[in-house]
């Protein structure tokens, strides 16, 4: 058991659903059950903000949650406004005391906690999830001199944030390197983001003649869902592959919309955006998992779907080819090709129930090296400042440079119940400064909203009657 208390920071946060808000949260609950005393500095999901203990894999976390607002075109995701946003930062950091502070990205909420960390003379450790090249290309609609400019801005600002860091980290030797290569003088060590095998240890093994496909992440256009999709429609009619997709994203209507084009809609169902427990019982019902992005840094979806013993078919492309290993626990395509996606399945669905379990038990052996438990092990230990031998993942000799959230009032909670209940989920209480003396509950906030229906108005305390006011204005 340790005493120290640690400081998280990053611009993504569950009940969000991606790679970063992933291992933030699994970083969070792993350091706070080992007696850390951790503290979260997040985007809020709603409108409601402040300071929360808040409840993630049944594990208290104090979570400090800062008013956001909608990015454009990105339905998912919120920004904080960074004008005096180090002094907010600074602020939050004089009252806790934290020996170690934690930024996930050099962007925003990281750069400014950063700064705010140098200012208190606090240990920095950094880590890197996000390749600011592929940022801008996707986030932002420009030409392509304004887009190389804002790159170098951001590689700047990069170099800035990350020398400051007392020691940096990416999830995968290639993101590290990237990084390296991208900013001089780096010393930037390959830690995975780890997943705990353990959660997944009761599913059942993949059954080989259902022959469904699950895709989990963004449904956003990094993400290339639209691949997948078309590799579905030039399988046999007789093939009888179905996909399932989890989550959501500002391209979710688009490719319902090209489901029905590609008359596949009957074979292909959108579950929507679910927790973490449906998400682990939707692996158990699949056969196999398909990633067709191509910018995946590492990709917890692929980790936790081989976690969970399924074979992967993934594109060839960034960190995937870490992780699916041709023939050992699935198989490679070729990135942006449906047809070689296409011909990928088939192979898949024509191995013998031998083979499609040997590739099953690769994922699970694979998977070993990204343990949970090791990850944390080494951040631990830089935290502490003691010597970083060896990281969690092996060096990749094959490195390439990079290619580059009354009946009207009825009405309305059904309306934005989703918005709500991303704003409510989880929160134990509000907590009236940093550290903590509670000055309102929420235990049965997602109750009433979801149970009670008209007598909701009559329940909810006059606090949440001003978030919910709020929530309308902001959706």
């Amino acid at each position: 058991m340790t005493s120290m208390t640690v400081v998280i920071a990053c611009d993504t946060f569950a009940p969000d659903h991606n790679g970063t808000a992933t291992f933030s949260k699994n970083l969070a609950v792993t350091l706070q059950r080992r007696g850390y005393e951790v503290h979260v500095i997040a985007p809020a999901t709603s409108k409601l903000y402040g300071t929360f203990r808040e409840k993630h894999d049944d594990t208290p976390i104090i979570v400090h949650r800062l008013k956001s607002y909608r990015l454009p075109f990105q339905p998912s995701q919120r920004f904080v406004n960074p004008m005096r946003l180090t002094n907010r930062v600074n602020g939050l950091l004089r009252a806790i005391k934290p020996q170690v502070v934690h930024i996930q990205s050099h962007i925003n909420i990281g750069h400014h906690a950063a700064a705010a960390a140098q200012l208190n003379k606090i240990r920095l450790i950094a880590t890197s999830h996000i390749d600011a090249q592929s940022l801008v290309e996707n986030a932002i609609l420009a030409p392509k001199f304004v887009k190389n400019f804002l790159t170098k801005l951001l590689l700047k600002d990069a170099a800035r944030v990350f020398k400051a860091a007392d020691a940096i980290s990416a999830p995968t030797k290639r993101a590290a390197q990237m990084l390296e290569s991208a900013v001089r003088e780096l010393k930037v060590l390959a830690i995975s983001g780890g997943v705990d095998v353990d959660l997944y240890s009761h599913l059942p093994e993949p059954s080989f003649n259902s022959k469904k496909l699950l895709y989990v992440g963004r449904l956003d256009r990094e993400k290339h869902v639209y691949i997948l999709l078309e590799a579905l429609a030039r399988l046999p009619k007789d093939a009888g592959v179905t996909l399932e997709i989890v989550g959501g994203g500002s391209q979710a209507n688009e490719l319902k919309a090209l489901a029905g084009e590609l008359s596949i809609d009957d074979v292909v169902t959108f579950a929507g955006e679910l927790s973490d427990e449906e998400v682990i019982n939707k692996l158990g019902e699949s056969s196999a998992f398909v990633m067709p992005s191509v910018q995946e840094l590492q990709s917890m979806a692929t980790l936790e779907a081989m976690a969970s013993g399924r074979p992967i078919i993934a594109a060839n492309a960034m960190a995937l080819p870490h992780l699916v290993h041709e023939g050992e626990n699935g198989f490679l395509f070729k990135p942006d090709s449906p047809s070689d996606l296409a011909s990928k399945i088939s192979k898949l669905f024509a191995l013998t129930s031998s083979e499609f379990a040997k590739l099953s038990s690769g994922s699970r052996f694979l998977v070993e090296a990204h343990d949970l438990a090791a990850t944390v092990d080494v951040y631990e230990r830089l935290y502490k400042g003691l010597e970083v031998i060896e990281t969690t993942l092996d060096n990749d000799p094959e490195y390439e440079a990079p290619i580059s959230t009354t009946k009207r009032f009825a009405n309305f909670v059904r309306r934005g119940s989703k918005s709500i209940e991303r704003g409510t989920n989880g929160v134990i209480e509000r907590l009236g400064d940093a550290r903590g003396s509670v000055v309102e509950s929420f235990a049965e906030v997602r109750f009433s909203i979801e149970r009670r229906g008209r007598r909701a108005t009559k329940k909810l305390s006059n606090s949440l009657r001003r978030i919910l006011n709020s929530i309308r204005k902001d959706d």
